[in-house]
């Protein structure tokens, strides 16, 4: 049954060519990803020690601490985020009115993808940072790995430049 679902969600997707198949890939990506989050953050709960690391600095050490409940404050933040992203279509059909939507003119399909695109990297990095949290929590030590939090960051951040160029050479 829930292949037929899965079937028909795809086959409606091919035929509407303002919602290509990738965008349910996308969107499933994201949720699966946010749901991954939560079941760690539910799994590791009871091993947390009481007060684990909740801050990092631009190095990567830990530089604040709090109550280990605070585990649950990047799926809750990851959630309400991709809960936008995930609602948001293509800006210039819901913000009309706003100008920059006009004076960027993206075709709708770029606009689209860049919010589908920033969802999965969103939810990719809130599960990066509360692996980390957790890994830090356990063995006491900052994550040699925390450069990824900076790569994640820097390509949401130049994402939809590159999109905005690649989508001005088609026109």
């Amino acid at each position: 049954m829930a292949f037929f679902c899965k079937l028909s969600v795809m086959c409606a997707a091919k035929l509407n060519p303002e919602k290509p198949v990738y965008f349910t890939i996308l969107t499933a990506a994201s949720i699966i990803l946010l749901l991954t989050n939560w079941i760690l953050a539910l799994i590791e709960y009871p091993q947390l020690p009481d007060t684990i690391p909740s801050h990092f600095n631009a190095k990567g050490v830990v530089d604040g601490y709090s109550n280990k409940a605070t585990v649950f404050l990047l799926p809750a933040v990851a959630s309400f985020t991709l809960a936008i992203l995930l609602m948001t279509g293509p800006l210039n059909t819901r913000f009309r009115s706003v100008s920059f939507s006009r004076s960027v003119q993206l075709s709708p399909l770029t606009e689209a993808r860049i919010v589908k695109v920033i969802s999965v990297l969103c939810a990719l990095l809130f599960l990066v940072i509360e692996v980390f949290m957790i890994y830090s929590a356990k063995n006491g030590s900052s994550p040699a790995e925390f450069y990824l939090v900076f790569i994640l960051t820097g390509i949401i951040v130049v994402y939809p430049f590159v999109e905005m160029v690649l989508d001005k050479r088609k026109r």
